[in-house]
């Protein structure tokens, strides 16, 4: 008997191993990512649940509107400025981003602001000033966290 159909067989069990071994290793690496996405969107959902806001009062003085925004959850709001700001003016939503040109919101304080510095913990109270136009006619002000929470009041026009 020739060595040929022996080299044929092991080059055949050879590839059979080979092929295998990279099908079980891309599912096993694709289990393994699949678990770890799920573990995340749980922790992700955790803590959202766990993050609540709730507008203690607005403020419009002239063009600027003053909203004070407390962290009503047991969530800490770590970034400040992943906050968005929407504002209903004249029956049109608006959206207000940080820093924006025409309408822009900035953080005035964090009252109290003692455990952590620059972050909205719990029990604490975000004072944000909204930058508008002089003719604005400001109706509603909606306030969103990073983490998609939010919180919503009608502006006190002082009339």
């Amino acid at each position: 008997m020739s060595a040929g159909p022996l080299v044929a067989s092991g080059i055949g069990i050879l590839l059979l191993v080979v092929t295998a071994y990279v099908l079980i290793g891309g599912t096993l690496t694709t289990t393994e990512v699949m678990v770890e996405a799920q573990s995340n969107l749980a922790a992700y959902q955790e803590a959202r649940m766990r993050t609540a806001i709730a507008i203690q009062n607005t403020t419009l003085d002239g063009t600027t509107l003053y909203v004070e925004v407390k962290n009503t959850g047991s969530e800490p709001v770590v970034d400040i400025t992943s906050i968005d700001v929407y504002l209903q003016i004249e029956g049109e939503p608006v959206y207000v981003p940080c820093g924006n040109d025409t309408y822009r919101w900035s953080k005035v304080s964090i009252t109290p602001d003692g455990i952590h510095p620059g972050e909205l913990d719990p029990g604490e109270t975000l004072n944000l000033s909204v930058t508008c136009t002089e003719d604005a006619n400001l109706t509603w002000v909606q306030v969103v966290t990073g983490n998609g929470v939010s919180g919503s009041a009608y502006i006190q026009t002082g009339e």
